[in-house]
Formats: C-alpha cells, sequence, structure tokens
C-alpha cells in the first residue's frame, strides 16, 4: 500500500462540518437576527466552534481555544475565519439565543433522516413509532431549577432536563424541548406537535394523562406506556386471546379510567390493558395503550423497544463532555446541548458510511485524536489497521505503532 493510499486533501473535521450547510445556517442567523452587530465571530463560527468542542472532548473555554489554535494553519481547511479568543466565545454563548441551533438541527434532521432509516430496525407495525423520554443533565449552579431539598450547607444544584422524542429507525432525536429539570415529564407530550396523528409513542408511566389518552383516541393517535400502581381501573371487556398467544401473556383486556375534565366533572377513557410476565425477572407487567388491533405479546414486544432511548441518552453523556459547561448562564448551557445534540448527528451520519461495524463510543474515542488528519474519512476509518502499517511503512516510527491502534477493534 503505497503512501498516499489514503490522502485527502481535507481533514476529516473539515468533511463532518460539509455536512452542514452553510446558506441554510446564514438564513436562519437571518430569522432569528443573531448577526447582527457582529463582526467576525458570526453563527456559522460559533456553530463549528462548538461542535468542534464537542466532538474533541474539551471540558473548558480554554483547553477549546487553546486546542483550536494549535492546529495552526490546518483550521482554515476546516473553515475557521480564525481561531476565537476566550473572551470572545464567552460572550457569543451569553449574547447568543439557542433558538437558531435549535432551528440549525431541525433543519439538520429533516435533510438527513431519510438517509438515516435503518430497514433492519422497522418494527413490524404499519406505523412509525417513536421512543419519548427524558434525561436530566446536573449542574454546578442553580441556574436552571432543580429537584430535590438543598443541602446542608444552604447551597443549591441546578439541573437542566432535556425531554427527546426519538425516530426508532434512524436512532436520532427529531423533537427536543429543554427546561428546568423540575418540570414535569408529562408536560412535554402535551406540546403542540410532538406527537402527531396516525405516530406510536413509546413513554413510562410518568407521562400517563387520561385525559390527553382520550384526546387521542378522537385524534387516531397512538401510545403504549405501563399501568400506575396506583390506578384504579374499571374493566369493560374481557378481550379473548388466540390460540397461537405466548404463555407469557396472562390477559389482554379492555379497561376504563376516571379522569376529571376541566369543568369539574368526571369521565372515562376506555382502553386496552395487557398483563405479560417477564420469566427472567419473574415479574409481571401491565402496559396500557389504545391498539387494539395488534396481537398482546406484540404490545410487550413495542414497549421493550423504548429502551433504545435510554441507550441514546448514555451515548450523549459518555462521549462528550456534558458534566462540563463553557459557560455559567443558561444561553450557554442550552447552547452546548444544542451543539452536543449536533455533533451527535453528524457523527451518525458519517458512521453510517462505513462498512466497518464501529461501535459508537470506539469511533468517537478514535475521530478525537484524528480530527485534522488529512485523509478520507470512510478510507480512514474502514481501514484504520492497514492506515497505521502503511503509515509505520513509509514514515518511520518504532515498532510499536504497528499494534496502537488495535484497542480500537469491534
Amino acid at each position: 500500500m503505497g503512501k498516499n493510499s489514503f490522502f485527502f486533501g481535507r481533514p476529516i473535521f473539515s468533511q463532518m462540518i460539509n455536512l452542514i450547510d452553510g446558506n441554510k445556517v446564514a438564513k436562519r442567523a437571518a430569522e432569528h437576527s443573531t448577526d447582527r452587530y457582529c463582526k467576525r465571530f458570526d453563527t456559522f463560527q460559533h456553530l463549528i466552534t462548538m461542535v468542534y468542542g464537542a466532538v474533541s472532548g474539551c471540558n473548558s473555554l480554554r483547553e477549546l481555544c487553546s486546542g483550536i489554535v494549535s492546529y495552526g494553519d490546518k483550521i482554515a481547511h476546516c473553515k475557521f475565519d480564525h481561531s476565537p479568543r476566550r473572551s470572545t466565545l464567552a460572550d457569543a454563548n451569553m449574547r447568543r439565543g439557542p433558538e437558531v441551533f435549535e432551528a440549525i438541527y431541525g433543519d439538520l434532521v429533516g435533510e438527513h433522516l431519510p438517509s438515516l432509516a435503518d430497514s433492519h430496525k422497522q418494527l413490524v407495525i404499519d406505523k412509525k413509532v417513536y421512543a419519548i423520554d427524558s434525561t436530566t443533565i446536573g449542574l454546578f449552579q442553580p441556574i436552571f431549577e432543580c429537584t430535590g431539598r438543598k443541602s446542608n450547607n444552604g447551597k443549591s444544584k441546578g439541573g437542566i432536563k432535556s425531554h427527546q422524542k426519538l425516530d426508532m429507525q434512524s436512532g436520532i432525536p427529531v423533537k427536543v424541548h429543554h427546561s428546568d429539570a423540575r418540570e414535569h415529564d408529562s408536560l412535554f407530550i402535551q406540546r403542540e406537535g410532538i406527537v402527531g396523528k396516525g405516530e406510536v409513542a413509546l413513554f413510562d408511566k410518568a407521562y400517563n394523562n387520561y385525559a390527553l389518552f382520550d384526546k387521542w383516541n378522537q385524534e387516531g393517535t397512538y401510545f403504549v406506556t405501563r399501568l400506575k400502581n396506583n390506578a384504579k381501573e374499571e374493566m369493560l371487556e374481557e378481550l379473548e386471546l388466540p390460540e397461537n398467544t405466548p404463555d407469557e401473556v396472562m390477559r389482554d383486556a379492555k379497561i376504563a379510567l376516571k379522569y376529571k375534565d376541566g369543568e369539574g366533572g368526571e369521565r372515562q377513557v376506555a382502553l386496552r390493558l395487557v398483563s405479560y410476565y417477564h420469566p427472567d425477572r419473574d415479574k409481571a407487567y401491565y402496559f396500557l395503550t389504545n391498539l387494539f388491533d395488534l396481537p398482546a405479546e406484540r404490545i410487550a414486544h413495542l414497549y421493550k423497544q423504548r429502551w433504545q432511548i435510554e441507550l441514546l441518552f448514555k451515548k450523549m453523556k459518555q462521549n462528550f463532555p456534558l458534566q462540563y459547561f463553557y459557560g455559567d448562564n443558561r444561553n450557554a448551557v442550552q447552547i452546548q446541548i444544542w451543539c452536543t445534540l449536533i455533533a451527535l448527528l453528524l457523527i451518525t451520519i458519517m458512521k453510517r458510511s462505513l462498512t466497518r461495524p464501529w461501535s459508537f463510543s470506539n469511533l468517537v474515542s478514535l475521530l478525537q485524536k484524528h480530527l485534522f488528519t488529512y485523509a478520507r474519512f470512510t478510507d480512514f476509518f474502514d481501514n484504520v489497521d492497514s492506515f497505521a502499517r502503511d503509515f509505520v511503512k513509509n514514515r518511520g516510527g518504532p515498532e510499536e505503532l504497528q499494534g496502537k491502534l488495535d484497542f480500537y477493534e469491534t
């Protein structure tokens, strides 16, 4: 393999940034007036700086800005106009609103979602399925209000809650909302446009709202959740189980749950209750849904898929520096989370182009060390071990470098 086999005219980070349409960013900046009175550090420069911080794992403004400076002239190939100062980035994080980054993320999702859909993750159901949940990110200052008691020394910590709607086929969140950690989860699904007609939403019992379920019944919106322990259901009809039903399905029934309407009266909503026994855990689960046309075992299988959103939260928190923030104000915290989501989306898009089955964590770990390597992304990560041997052979170096990248074998 020749020494120029993998050489490419742009660094890997530049190839990542090219997935972002600069014209759309400029359009969003004009809509939100985020570049008004801005001389050099515009919205696009702010965006790629924060994406670099997320992907490279920088834990502070000093580390982020000095990291960009250390690459010298290479940053010009990654669309950096200049290396920003810490004060410039801190001021931008305080002044520029997070709404423009939310809009940029929405544009990227709309553009790349069709190509990210994985046919292997197609659930055996003729409706679009989403998982809904939230994750709380702790803060060391009360920037966002958190739940729980104050500590003995009187100091309080803050917390921001990220509510997300995950597309099950693509593995990326398509709807995101940030709030104080004290905000109840169920408020998210009541927001306009979160769950659409004909869609199926999977969520845990913290989101249960019987009035909303009644409204969804009328609109043709579907869900699968779990019955609360203190729910007082009324049996309406015992549904017959087909002969081929697995033994784990204990019961299938139509029930009624009461709720109070806005006028002080009392109404009820008719739903389906599937009782399922998990033999490995020796535990019974009670699933609540308005899907009456699916087999009972399929309802249990659908709810099991909800765990994918927990894996998404784990992916976010383990691979990106969300335990450290580049500012101590609401704007800075929200901007960093939006840019982390953008970085996660860009890496997911690039990962989909690879033939080698990388785990996400290993890919990010190696990517951090080669952001400014002049190599085509697909060639490098599909043949990373060959690239290392070729480098040692043609450039020289210690013999142990030949096995240096064995750690990243999946």
